[in-house]
């Protein structure tokens, strides 16, 4: 679950339904996974999971969210590295424990997951699914006490810091808290938002640009601090503070929005400032400039600015066909790439071309 989109939303005054707001949030988050979309809310007694495979606007076509009631909730969009792209693999995966409901979304990868999947089966647990998010569950299961609502958010940071490597950034939902954690190291981001009536958590803060921001307070949450919304406040908790950070630069270079601020910096002007390093170590003569868009346009104009050739748009892209980075398929992601991306010949025609992209992943977009 590498890199895929996390929000959550909690009503602090009027109780509003919050499913709407969730859908909003992961449509801002949409770039971070296409695969599948779900959101898990609560009422304060019973927890209401609904999800789908395709993107937000399909799962969430026709109203839906309007007839899932709840005043606080967690919201996942999938990109997958592990597991295999099903339905089964959707999240947030919604547990039943001592006739309990809880739900959890989790970005990041379990490193030790392979020796932990086996050692639960060896000891007779049985796996839904191929995603290695669902080994928080069977860990919290086997390691707390007491029904789900009444595990302490302290045990169950400390359970998973003690037995889970990273990365993680997670959502858990309970019927009556949601808890937001991020691994020690700061892998994967997560930023919290406080406005006058509600509270949200997101992957990214630029998903908090569509609600009413008036007098809201934004900070990214702490490498190993545990977060516990409840009853309309917001207590935190730091669960373990003795590790370096170890922040996934990928997000910078090409996979968070440039309107996000991200470990501290603005995307667009980190994309930008490579761009310039570039132009700076590998000078060129040419005649233009041209970024691979979207992700690449960032860095292609730090590249103009610091080597003085000018910036065209020799690639154009057809913004309805979505990221072909994160497609799970081969063959569909070159014929993403083909329908994507097209060569603007009456710009490029004849001239010295310096073709800028973010990034090789898998080599797909530059061939």
């Amino acid at each position: 679950m590498e890199n895929c989109g996390l929000f959550a939303a909690y009503s602090k005054t009027e109780k509003y339904n919050v499913s709407g707001r969730i859908v909003e949030g992961l449509l801002a988050l949409q770039h971070r996974g296409q695969e599948s979309a779900g959101i898990s809310v609560s009422d304060g007694t019973k927890i209401t999971t609904y999800k789908g495979k395709g993107v937000v606007n399909r799962v969430f076509g026709g109203g839906v969210s309007k007839k899932i009631n709840g005043y606080f909730g967690i919201g996942h969009v999938r990109y997958s590295t592990k597991g295999v792209s099903n339905f089964t693999n959707a999240q947030p995966l919604s547990i039943k424990y001592k006739n309990e409901f809880f739900s959890i979304a989790h970005n990041g990868q379990i490193e030790n997951g392979p020796e932990l999947k086996e050692k639960y089966e060896e000891q007779g647990s049985i796996f839904m699914t191929t995603s290695d998010t669902e080994l928080f569950p069977h860990l919290l299961v086997n390691k707390l006490k007491g029904s789900p609502s009444n595990w302490n958010s302290e045990e169950i940071g400390k359970t998973i810091t003690e037995n889970i490597s990273p990365s993680y950034s997670l959502l858990f939902l309970f019927k009556d808290k949601i808890i937001a954690f991020r691994d020690p190291f700061g892998y994967r981001p997560l930023s919290i938002c406080e406005t006058e009536n509600g509270i949200y958590v997101s992957s990214e803060d630029s998903a908090f640009k569509f609600f009413p921001l008036r007098n809201a307070k934004i900070r990214e949450i702490e490498p190993g601090e545990l977060v516990e919304i409840k009853d309309g406040k917001i207590e935190s908790h730091l669960i373990s503070s003795n590790s370096p950070n170890k922040f996934c630069f990928f997000e910078h270079v090409y996979f968070a929005r440039p309107d996000s601020n991200i470990f501290g910096d603005n995307v667009h002007l980190m994309r930008e400032k490579l761009g310039e390093l570039c132009a700076k170590e590998s000078p060129i003569n040419a005649d233009i400039v041209v970024p691979v868009m979207d992700s690449g346009f960032s860095a292609a104009l730090g590249y103009s600015k610091a080597s003085g050739i000018p910036l065209e748009m020799g690639l154009m892209r057809n913004k309805y066909v979505g990221r072909t980075f994160i497609d799970p398929d081969l063959q569909e992601r070159k014929l993403g790439v083909r329908r994507k991306l097209l060569p603007v010949k009456e710009v490029i025609d004849n001239k010295r071309v310096v073709l800028i992209d973010d990034s090789i992943v898998r080599g797909t977009t530059m061939k």
